[in-house]
């Protein structure tokens, strides 16, 4: 019986030092994930860290461009438990934005992918209506010009 609360003490005491040195810093990401990599730089400077790159998917796009998929603060701590250095490890997909026939990238299924899809369409529809619009003012204005002589 006493071997078994020895035992059940002791890994209660290991999870315990575990939680304490490393608990609150693996899901925190400071709200760079889904941005592009120099966003995120920028982001964390101003928060008085900087990015360290620790893996990337995809070779489509210069980092600056790729989309930072996780992040996690940099283990630094030092013998007094206090964080040494202010470091934010981010992983980078940078593949194109969506899958296609020719690039690789995010299904059209994931709500990575649709957002990103609905987002060019709705660019491109805004594109196409300044384009037309465009038009119309060049056809109007050589109406003037043909009426006013």
């Amino acid at each position: 019986m006493n071997k078994f609360l020895v035992a059940g003490v002791g890994a209660l005491g290991s999870a315990a030092v575990a939680l304490s040195l490393g608990g609150g810093i693996a899901g925190a990401d400071s709200g760079v994930v889904g941005q592009t990599y120099a966003d995120a730089k920028a982001t964390l400077s101003q928060q008085g860290t900087s990015a360290v790159v620790t893996s990337t998917v995809g070779d489509r796009k210069d980092w600056d461009q790729c989309i930072v998929t996780s992040a996690t603060p940099a283990s630094g701590i030092d013998g007094f438990g206090n964080q040494a250095n202010k470091q934010m490890n981010v992983n980078l997909n940078c593949y194109a934005k969506y899958s296609t026939k020719l690039w690789p990238g995010f299904s059209l299924q994931s709500p990575e992918g649709q957002k990103i899809y609905q987002a060019d369409l709705a660019a491109k529809k805004q594109r196409e209506a300044q384009e037309a619009a465009a038009a119309q003012q060049s056809e109007d204005d050589q109406l003037a010009v043909a009426g006013g002589e």
